[in-house]
């Protein structure tokens, strides 16, 4: 097998290299080459994801965001930064707590209105909401209902949180409407304002009762003590002025005891509840100092809510890179899921990785019929005009030298004589026809990529020649039908007769004569009688009439049963020979590979294959299993031509070639 690419110089491309000196990966080209073949792709869902994102922008109801500010004063110190932290995000889970969203719902009636979630509910959600109500699955309206929606949806639209690591809370408010935003929110930061001040008050009431209620007990305490204390030391003087006489059972000693004591327990008394209120007083003045000098919480506002002027939703900027994000994305995706599942072949490096075989050329896909010709008219010129000069450069020696003379095949006399004479009478509409085809590009525009791709392959083909190996009679397949292996060979014909030498275009493929049929319509004989010897070459060939390209049909329309024999018989081989001695190059058109063995039937007749692979649709397992299976003529296949390719691979590929 041939495993050398060529380069219009002739020199080898060192791109085919053996698979073992080449590491199997996807090189950053083949990144760059996917993006480009899937551009249309990518660029389609872009296109069709900012469409959705146009319609989302079109229908959204746009919500404003009102913002305030709050500073909270504590009594913290400055390095306690846990205590700082634990006061303020205290201060905002109150900010944003049932009471002050109830207060704000009560004072300005959200709860009656609530206009906002009818307008974003829409019809669809208004009617799946109505008929809920029908089938009892959604509660009856009722106050309390009302009010818990409006709570719900108030406090989901409030936020709060800390600005930095300041004392400072930030306030936000979304609603549709912007001077209702601001409206609502100012109403919070009053009313946080107005709770903190009555909790204060409140908090001060309450601490003033107890204290006083607190130091009456102590000093009525005092006092109590204080008079029992005299009274039982002024009882005690009277008896001893008095000098009654004592109780003479009772010992002296035992009644100075019992009074020193009594004395003693009322002295204690009065002195602690003395101590307990002094104490008590100093405490009471003391935190009194403390709140005056640094009071405990207060809480202003710093900046008050006004209405905002842009919308914060939608984000238009957001909406939009977030579309074309996911359209790129989804367009990759599809491209790679399309080329994973296709499996064709699209690069010259993939074709010598899959098949070890190397891509001589790649042919353009281009239209066929008047639009490309007045195309190509508008950057070419006249190229009718062009073609006949390019085909006219030989002198008219030298075109009476590239006409083949009448070649005969050994045959009887029998019907010969009589369809001889009828050739006479036809042999001046033995003329190819010229049809709306892509084949006729080399001619109506020969400085086009797709001439150009041609003169690579005849390049290869004569490279082959000047390393010593012949190779002239050179059999164009393919590995499965439609992938325009048929023209291909015309065009490469056509091309080489262009350049002077004596060409000869064979129509094998007796299974499919669609060459026969486009370039020879009605023709009486051709190969097949050839080789039964009813025709000889001369009156079977067609001729066009500005190359002076040589064609060979089929003829005969009725098909063989056992087209693999008569391809693979001694008559055919020496039908090539005796070609070979009169033309220069022999482009045969042969069936594909698979499913049928024509191909390998005429290996003996060839010198060398040239294998069509239709870009980006021949599957690779498909490719690779007919090779398996055309495994004797591996050896000799000069290398794969990717056909049908589209424009902007071509010109990667002559870049890089």
């Amino acid at each position: 097998m041939l495993q050398n690419a060529y380069r219009r110089d002739g020199s080898i491309n060192q791109d085919a290299m053996s698979p073992d000196l080449r590491l199997p990966v996807v090189s950053l080209t083949d990144m760059v080459d996917f993006l480009r073949r899937s551009l249309s792709i990518i660029s389609l869902k872009c296109l069709i994801t900012l469409g959705i994102a146009f319609l989302y922008l079109i229908n959204a109801v746009p919500t404003f965001t009102a913002d305030a500010q709050i500073v909270v004063d504590s009594k913290a110190a400055p390095g306690d930064p846990a205590s700082v932290s634990t006061i303020v995000e205290s201060q905002i889970e109150i900010i944003k707590s049932e009471t002050i969203a109830r207060a704000v719902i009560g004072k300005l009636g959200l709860a009656e209105e609530n206009p906002e979630s009818a307008r974003r509910d829409g019809v669809v959600r208004g009617m799946i909401k109505s008929v809920s109500g029908l089938l009892g699955w959604r509660r009856p309206a009722t106050e309390f209902n009302a009010t818990q929606r409006a709570l719900e949806s108030f406090q989901r639209k409030l936020s709060a949180k800390r600005v930095g690591l300041t004392y400072i809370i930030k306030i936000t408010f979304e609603s549709t409407d912007p001077g209702r935003a601001a409206q609502i929110l100012n109403t919070v930061t009053e009313t946080y304002i107005a709770a903190q001040l009555d909790a204060k008050y409140n908090w001060s009431l309450r601490s003033e009762k107890w204290v006083k209620d607190r130091t009456s007990e102590l000093s009525s305490r005092a006092s109590a003590a204080q008079n029992a204390l005299a009274n039982y030391r002024k009882g005690r003087n009277s008896v001893a002025d008095s000098a009654e006489p004592v109780d003479p059972g009772a010992p002296p000693s035992q009644l100075t005891t019992k009074t020193q004591g009594e004395l003693r327990e009322l002295e204690a008394a009065a002195e602690s509840t003395a101590r307990t209120y002094d104490n008590f007083l100093r405490v009471l003045r003391y935190m009194e100092a403390q709140q005056q000098s640094s009071p405990a919480l207060e809480a202003r506002v710093l900046a008050e809510a006004t209405p905002p002027l842009r919308a914060s939703s939608p984000k238009v900027g957001i909406v939009l890179g977030i579309s074309t994000v996911g359209g790129v994305l989804l367009g990759v995706a599809i491209a790679m899921l399309r080329d994973l599942s296709a499996r064709g072949f699209r690069t010259g490096g993939q074709v010598w990785r899959e098949l070890q075989m190397a891509c001589i050329a790649v042919v353009p896909r281009v239209k066929s019929g008047g639009v490309w010709r007045n195309l190509t008219k508008v950057f070419f010129g006249p190229t009718e005009k062009m073609a006949t000069n390019l085909a006219s450069v030989e002198s008219p020696a030298a075109s009476m030298r590239n006409r083949p003379a009448s070649i005969a095949m050994p045959s009887t006399d029998g019907d010969r004589l009589s369809k001889r004479a009828l050739s006479n009478s036809a042999s001046r509409s033995r003329s190819i026809v010229r049809a709306k085809s892509p084949i006729w590009t080399i001619t109506n525009a020969p400085q086009s990529r797709f001439a150009e791709s041609f003169l690579e392959i005849k390049l290869a083909i004569d490279s082959m020649n000047r390393n010593g190996k012949r190779n002239q009679a050179i059999g164009i397949t393919s590995t499965q039908p439609r992938e325009g292996k048929s023209t291909v060979a015309a065009a490469l014909a056509l091309l080489i007769a262009h350049t002077g030498a004596r060409v000869v275009l064979v129509d094998c493929n007796l299974r499919n004569q669609s060459l026969s049929a486009e370039l020879a319509p009605g023709a009486a004989f051709g190969i097949l009688d050839i080789m039964t010897g009813t025709a000889s070459v001369s009156e079977t060939t067609w001729i066009e009439s500005v190359s002076q390209l040589a064609f060979l049909p089929v003829g005969n329309n009725s098909r063989p049963i056992y087209a693999s024999n008569l391809l693979a018989s001694d008559k055919l081989a020496k039908l090539f020979q005796t070609l070979r001695e009169a033309y220069e190059y022999v482009i045969v058109d042969l069936p594909t590979v698979a499913p049928f063995v024509d191909a390998r039937a005429m290996a003996r007749s060839l010198d060398s294959f040239i294998l069509v692979v239709e870009w980006g649709r021949t599957d690779i397992d498909v490719a690779e299993r007919s090779l398996k299976v055309c495994s004797g003529i591996d050896e000799i296949v000069l290398g794969v031509i990717l056909n049908k390719a589209d424009r902007k691979s071509m010109k990667r590929y002559e870049q890089r070639s």
